[in-house]
């Protein structure tokens, strides 16, 4: 297991990597990714071992890229292709990757995790009554049951695919460090402009908030991992909790 692994998502403190890549030998690509690639430089995503995680809106990479960085699969936070990896007019997104490009589902480590598959609005109305996000699912799960059962294209909850992506790589390489570019949590602009609608401020909505509280659990989850952040947004008065 490498002992040092980067997760970048697309906020504005994504440009930090640049000084940073050589560092890694594992790291973790974030959506639409491939205008952050050509922008950054491809020689700062050479001789790594690439997963690239999406959400079921996210696109693949163009140029070429999973074959010139020999990106090995693509990692979803879906339970079941079949009936999560999907739009909301039931058509599966298989077919926009390349074929014979895995896809893969959340892995065993990881299906216990995340939170109940509610609205954000639910999940946040009540986040912060409970310091452990588990003793949250315990409530939700006991008081929300009609709601969770109501849900269909999900099986469990992340506020964002960079929290999925920030929890899946703490969870399946157990790092002693892990750094993070871009995770900015909607507070800048986005890296890369793919339309109008990510030139959205959201540090009011409650995807937002609710995506602070993960991750800051994910911090005193994981005490023996020393976290480093480029972004100056998430400000955690914790003792593995670091800016640069």
């Amino acid at each position: 297991m490498p002992k040092r692994i980067a997760v970048l998502c697309r906020g504005k403190s994504l440009g930090e990597y640049r000084n940073y890549s050589h560092l890694f030998e594992k790291i973790y690509i974030v959506a639409r990714f491939y205008k952050e690639i050509k922008k950054l430089g491809i020689k700062h995503f050479e001789d790594k071992k690439i997963i690239h995680v999406v959400a079921r809106t996210s696109q693949p990479l163009r140029y070429g890229f999973y074959d010139k960085l020999n990106i090995p699969y693509v990692q979803t936070f879906c339970h079941s292709l079949e009936k999560e990896f999907k739009s909301s007019y039931g058509k599966s997104h298989i077919d926009k990757y390349p074929k014979g490009l895995p896809i893969r589902i959340v892995p065993p480590c990881m299906r216990k995790r995340g939170l109940e598959p509610l609205s954000a609005e639910i999940i946040e109305e009540y986040c912060h009554d409970f310091k452990s996000y588990k003793k949250l699912n315990a409530f939700l799960k006991k008081n929300k049951a009609r709601e969770i059962s109501l849900t269909k294209r999900r099986t469990r909850y992340w506020p964002t695919t960079g929290v999925f992506a920030l929890d899946l790589a703490l969870t399946e390489n157990k790092p002693k460090e892990i750094y993070l570019f871009g995770l900015d949590m909607y507070a800048a602009l986005t890296y890369i402009q793919y339309s109008q609608q990510e030139f959205r401020t959201l540090m009011d909505d409650n995807i937002t908030r609710l995506g602070v509280y993960y991750i800051k659990q994910l911090v005193e989850e994981y005490k023996n991992v020393k976290f480093y952040s480029s972004s100056k947004v998430l400000k955690f008065d914790l003792p593995n909790w670091n800016l640069f």
